[in-house]
């Protein structure tokens, strides 16, 4: 006797903006976190520039590492997303590669300016796919 098994497709039902932004204010919350402990540690070369410092290339890094390391990870998920039951996928509800999660960290204040724009002129966004998503083919869906 041969049995078969057919996985059902799960309807995948997209996040809300209000609550990736929650997600995004917890992991905003742990980047500064690290970042101002890594200051703390260090010695700056240069007190009067704020913007400016050479440090600012190592937060970079630090944030970009995290965003991206996450959400390709097996959870598919920052911590903020992890803690809201949030997950990233492809369109097609796969793993993300390294490449669509730094197309997603880049193109994030792309999005902001887009929302900005659109809380500006009272538009309401008429998808749950932000502009970062859409570059890098993935959406976040909830767990």
């Amino acid at each position: 006797m041969q049995f078969t098994y057919t996985q059902q497709d799960k309807k995948t039902e997209l996040a809300s903006l209000k609550t990736r932004l929650a997600a995004f204010s917890v992991d905003v919350l742990l980047i500064l976190t690290l970042i101002g402990i890594a200051d703390f540690l260090t010695f700056s070369s240069n007190d009067d520039a704020f913007l400016l410092k050479p440090e600012r290339l190592l937060h970079l890094l630090l944030s970009w590492l995290y965003f991206a390391g996450t959400e390709t990870c097996p959870c598919q998920a920052t911590l903020g997303k992890y803690l809201l039951h949030l997950r990233v996928t492809t369109t097609t509800n796969e793993r993300i590669s390294f490449k669509a999660a730094t197309i997603r960290y880049i193109a994030k204040p792309l999005t902001a300016i887009v929302l900005v724009k659109q809380f500006l002129l009272s538009t309401l966004p008429t998808t749950l796919r932000t502009v970062h998503d859409k570059l890098a083919h993935t959406q976040v869906i909830l767990r």
